[in-house]
């Protein structure tokens, strides 16, 4: 069921999520008619295996009844003056399951992306939606639940008429109720106030281009409306929207607007970009220790580099997708003049990394720059010191017959 299943169990929130629990009805509505079906067609199934065995029977009496021809051939004909219904071919019975299932997952993908839009308001409703989805809920309880069931229980035998109008009802059903929530979304977006659009550029129309490393096709030229999928416009204007159910862990990460499968935009993977960037080129005599010179007395300086690493994530890729599953840089879209257009996610990547300086990478908000230790200063080497003279030994000094190191010749006492 919807992620919204357990918020809707409660009285007092059905009477509030009026929109939500009728979808949910809708569905659970679809899935009984699901199991009614599949009884339906192994109920068929018994019933012609057991007129199999009617016929050997009826062969076995017929040979032994031989004397009697004629009343056995008056009672073969009474008992098949009307053929019986045709056997249903198996595309019939697979038309009546997906349809039925399809419905389902149509219904419960619509609200979920709503939901996701809008949130409470969208769960509410309206008086317009209730009545169309209580509508449908009554067309396709009175039509595919009492048409199966009377199959079940009645053991009536089902025709082609018979699954022409369950799929009818089921194909009604689900488009009545995908219109009612659309509908409903419409009315949701013409309320909400617009959001600021930037200046258009001078040129009406964008032009785009191929990666350089890729082999370029035919020149296009598109509105700029028409290059990213809906979803994506959505995560590039609202910084802190969440990405999608379908994208969590254990999703299948299609895009709940276009369809399309972003088998590379896994929760768990990223890519590292590195960028070389040269911080300041300056001399260090500011910092008290005079500066180093070269042989000319020259002042050197000193390079600053330091390495940057920057993870582009699963939503960056997401928000750069079009609807024909390519990838389109919002980089080029934001900064440049013209758009490139990637094949893939990997080429989405060696675009961004060669293409795009530090600055531009700084001011997206969907890359996460990895910290780095203190950047390393690059000195010149200077040339070993020059080694000083050696010192002379001290001399010994001699005044009058007394020897400094305090040894005597004969002085008094006190002048020792």
């Amino acid at each position: 069921m919807m992620n919204y299943a357990n918020m809707i169990e409660e009285k007092n929130l059905k009477k509030t999520f009026i929109i939500a629990t009728l979808c949910s009805t809708i569905i659970g509505t679809f899935s009984s008619s699901i199991g009614l079906w599949d009884r339906v067609k192994q109920r068929r199934l018994q019933q012609r295996r057991d007129l199999k065995q009617d016929d050997e029977i009826k062969s076995l009496k017929d040979k032994i009844e031989a004397a009697d021809r004629r009343s056995a051939d008056a009672l073969w004909r009474l008992q098949h003056s009307q053929p019986p219904p045709p056997q249903l071919r198996d595309r019939d019975r697979d038309e009546v399951g997906e349809s039925l299932r399809r419905s389902g997952a149509l219904i419960r993908r619509e609200f979920d992306d709503g939901y996701e839009r809008y949130g409470r308001r969208f769960a509410v409703g309206d008086a317009i939606t209730e009545n169309r989805l209580q509508a449908q809920i009554i067309a396709l309880q009175q039509t595919v639940i009492d048409v199966l069931q009377a199959a079940l229980y009645d053991g009536r035998q089902l025709t082609h008429a018979d699954v022409a109008r369950l799929v009818a009802a089921s194909d009604a059903a689900r488009d009545g109720s995908l219109d009612a929530l659309r509908h409903q979304r419409q009315r949701l977006t013409a309320t909400k106030t617009p959001l600021a659009q930037p200046p258009p550029p001078p040129s009406s129309r964008r032009s785009f281009s191929l990666p350089a490393n890729r082999r370029p096709v035919a020149a296009l030229t598109a509105p700029e409306d028409e290059l990213f999928c809906r979803y994506s416009l959505d995560l590039q204007h609202a910084r802190n929207k969440p990405l999608a159910s379908s994208f969590a862990p254990g999703g299948d990460c299609r895009c709940p607007a276009c369809g399309v499968r972003l088998a590379a935009a896994r929760p768990d993977d990223f890519w590292a970009i590195t960028k070389r960037a040269v911080v300041k080129s300056y001399d260090d005599s500011t910092s008290g220790g005079g500066g180093s010179y070269d042989r000319h007395r020259q002042k050197q300086q000193e390079l600053v580099e330091e390495e940057r690493e920057f993870h582009l994530g699963q939503r960056f890729v997401v928000k750069c997708h079009t609807p024909d599953g390519e990838f389109a840089c919002v980089l080029c879209n934001r900064h440049r003049d013209a758009d490139v257009l990637c094949r893939s996610a990997e080429a989405l990547v060696n675009h961004v990394g060669r293409r795009h300086d530090v600055a531009e990478l700084e001011r997206e908000v969907d890359l996460f720059e990895r910290p780095h230790p203190p950047p390393q200063v690059e000195r010149a080497a200077l040339p070993p010191p020059v080694p000083m003279p050696p010192s002379p030994p001290p001399a010994r000094r001699e005044v009058d017959g007394l020897d400094l190191r305090g040894r005597d010749l004969g002085l008094p006492a006190k002048y020792r």
